[in-house]
């Protein structure tokens, strides 16, 4: 049996036209809407990111300024502190009842006495008065050539038997004596270092 093969002799003008599939074209509308969004949508993402990496570099230079600016605060409050520290000092010891100018007279007069030894530091602090002390304490950093523990004693015994100096002290506290090499010298190749404090005594009488 032969196929038959239909044969559209019309000219093109009368030929039916093909119907509009409407589905397909919604359909491919609606990709183009979804992609065009996306296309939005991402390139307001990235303006948002652009803004958000400005806004962290604008804070990072902002933390950077505030703690340059605390720190030059902290070092001012010290120097404040340090000021005050020196001023209360100033005002002790224009206020002491010992007369210091004497008595940095006397603790030289001493020290002539051992020329072994030299002072590296001389301080006068202050704290909470007790009931044995008025809360100064005169302190001395003291270097010495060789390392001979008995020539610190007899710096010490110095210090304590000068009546005249020891007076308005209660006590005399000393502490370890280090040892430091000692380069340059021909006559000395280690040099002892230690400290001694000398608390004033409460109810010192004023000096003369």
């Amino acid at each position: 049996m032969l196929a038959m093969i239909e044969i559209n002799l019309l000219p093109q003008e009368y030929r039916p036209r093909d119907s509009t599939n409407v589905p397909l074209m919604l359909t491919a509308l609606g990709g183009i809407v979804l992609v065009c969004g996306l296309m939005f949508s991402l390139v307001s993402i990235q303006n948002d990111v652009r803004d958000l990496e400005r806004q962290v570099t604008d804070l990072g230079v902002r933390k950077a300024d505030l703690e340059l600016d605390a720190k030059r605060v902290d070092a001012l409050k010290e120097e404040i502190e340090r000021q005050k520290s020196r001023q209360e000092t100033i005002i002790e010891i224009s206020q002491s009842k010992v007369m210091w100018s004497q008595k940095l007279e006397q603790f030289a007069r001493v020290m002539g006495n051992h020329r072994n030894f030299w002072v590296n530091q001389l301080t006068l602090t202050k704290s909470a008065a007790t009931a044995r002390g008025s809360g100064s304490t005169f302190s001395m950093r003291v270097s010495g050539l060789h390392y001979d523990i008995s020539e610190v004693a007899k710096l010490r015994d110095a210090l304590q038997n000068d009546q005249n100096f020891f007076y308005h002290f209660d006590e005399l506290q000393s502490y370890t004596v280090s040892k430091a090499p000692v380069t340059g010298m021909r006559n000395a190749t280690e040099r002892m270092d230690f400290e001694i404090k000398l608390p004033v005594a409460a109810g010192t009488p004023a000096g003369r």
